[in-house]
């Protein structure tokens, strides 16, 4: 049931009993809150349902005025659900004057130091504190040791995967923790949920952020697997930063998505003749010498099927036309014990696979012996480059294989030749998830003028 309710003078519309918190966030409107989010674990849902009892932050507090009442009172916007023809009013010089006071004291009991903080572009602390001008008078260390120890012991209980670490110190006891409840595959959801960033995903390769490079966000989905969840990337002009799940959502980003190990900015940026850089007509000519030998059944196309469905075509076609029969498209292996994420091709499915050529003989990875071949021509990524199967590989074939990857990597180095190709960020096109619907992915990142989408560098190849 849908009902009216009127917000600071303006009429808006909600659901019939949710929060006023829930209701307002629905439209944009901001009610300052640092605890908002419980975990209902009884359907697998992350929401603004609390426990009534239960107040952390008092960050919501608002005036309400019920249809029969004369007079506005006090609420919390958490704790309080909708009523049809309620009044509310988000934020007077009262409130504002309440919550100042509030984060004043949150701010003289926090020991992170928010102007050399990592994560002060995503941290809802900081936010409000820029909001309240509120600012730290000293920076002596407040004596937290009793109040952490015992959310430490907390965390301890939440299995989280081994890459998601935390900072103790940017932790206000916010009461996150006290009724954080785990799911299978979905433990890591603690990041998205925490108010000051304690939890954090650790990153296999350093990215480095210039303070002059202002950090933005963008909604797209996840390339992990074939599911592609919406989400949302943070990066800079040149990389990305990290990656979240978008707000309101019934599922946040898995475990394994959270990796982010698809997403290295370890960028190849030249091509790479026996490992070593040079220029891209050199490159060019060496290509040209050995793809005219492919002449028999003994060479094989093997690819990463996390890139758009254009280039996974333009690939497709390249080793038809090279006279390569059997194609491997390699799977991701999900790094997680989740019975709802396994194994799986992000963009190779019964719908997609329509759209494919049919020259070449899919093969099956599992029964593959890559002793029977000579020669490879290979598109990688981030995450297949780097795996133990493909640095194994790599190491035994090498100088047998032209790859194209985005990855300065050691399945690049140990190429005879190695190209360039736009990476995640920077490529364009569509992707067809395990339903059937199409999802196009844009461009955010600034592009590089020797990362080509590999559609068009197979053009230049060919020019």
């Amino acid at each position: 049931m849908i009902i009216k309710i009127t917000v600071d003078g303006k009429d808006i519309y909600s659901q019939k009993g949710w929060t006023i918190l829930k209701a307002l966030s629905y439209f944009k409107i901001d009610i300052p809150n640092l605890c908002d989010y419980y975990n209902d674990n009884t359907n697998n849902n992350f929401s603004f349902v609390r426990d009534e009892k239960e107040l952390n932050c008092k960050l919501c507090l608002i005036k309400v005025k019920r249809k029969n009442e004369e007079f506005y009172n006090f609420k919390y916007a958490c704790n309080e659900i909708v009523e049809n023809g309620m009044k509310i009013i988000s934020e007077d010089e009262e409130i504002a004057s309440y919550r100042k006071s509030l984060l004043n004291s949150i701010y003289f009991s926090h020991n992170a130091i928010c102007s050399n903080c990592e994560v002060n572009y995503n941290c809802k602390l900081k936010k409000y504190f820029d909001l309240y001008n509120i600012t730290k008078k000293n920076n002596e260390r407040v004596n937290n040791d009793k109040f952490i120890n015992e959310i430490k012991n907390i965390v301890k209980t939440f299995n989280l995967p081994d890459y998601i670490k935390a900072d103790f110190d940017r932790c206000i006891n916010c009461g996150l923790c006290d009724n954080y409840k785990t799911i299978n595959g979905y433990n890591s959801m603690i990041v998205d949920l925490c108010p000051t960033n304690v939890f954090y995903a650790e990153r296999k390769f350093e990215i480095k952020n210039n303070s002059n490079n202002s950090i933005e966000s963008v909604k797209s989905f996840c390339i992990g697997c074939n599911k592609l969840c919406d989400i949302k990337y943070l990066h800079n002009k040149e990389t990305i930063i990290d990656i979240k799940s978008i707000e309101n959502k019934k599922y946040g980003l898995c475990d394994y998505g959270r990796k982010m190990d698809c997403y290295s900015n370890d960028s190849l940026k030249y091509p790479l003749i026996n490992g070593v850089e040079n220029d891209f007509e050199k490159a060019k000519e060496l290509y040209q010498e050995f793809t005219n030998d492919i002449n028999d059944n003994s060479y094989l196309a093997i690819a990463s099927a996390s890139y758009p469905i254009e280039d996974i075509k333009a690939f497709n076609s390249l080793a038809s036309s090279l006279g390569i029969t059997k194609l491997y498209y390699k799977k991701n292996y999900m790094a997680t014990d989740s019975n709802v994420i396994r194994e799986n091709l992000t963009n190779i499915n019964k719908y997609s696979i329509e759209e494919l050529k049919r020259e070449l003989k899919y093969i099956n990875g599992e029964n593959i012996d890559f002793d029977s071949y000579k020669k490879f021509i290979i598109l990688g990524d981030s995450l297949f480059d780097n795996d133990e199967e493909t640095i194994s590989f790599a190491q035994k074939n090498k100088r047998n294989y032209i790859v194209f990857t985005p990855t300065l990597s050691l399945l690049a180095y140990n190429s005879f030749v190695a190209f360039p190709i736009a990476r995640l960020g920077e490529f364009n096109g569509s992707y067809i998830d395990n339903y059937g619907k199409q999802k196009e992915i844009v461009s955010f990142l600034n592009k590089d003028k020797n990362r080509l989408n590999l559609r068009d560098l197979i053009k230049y190849l060919y020019l």
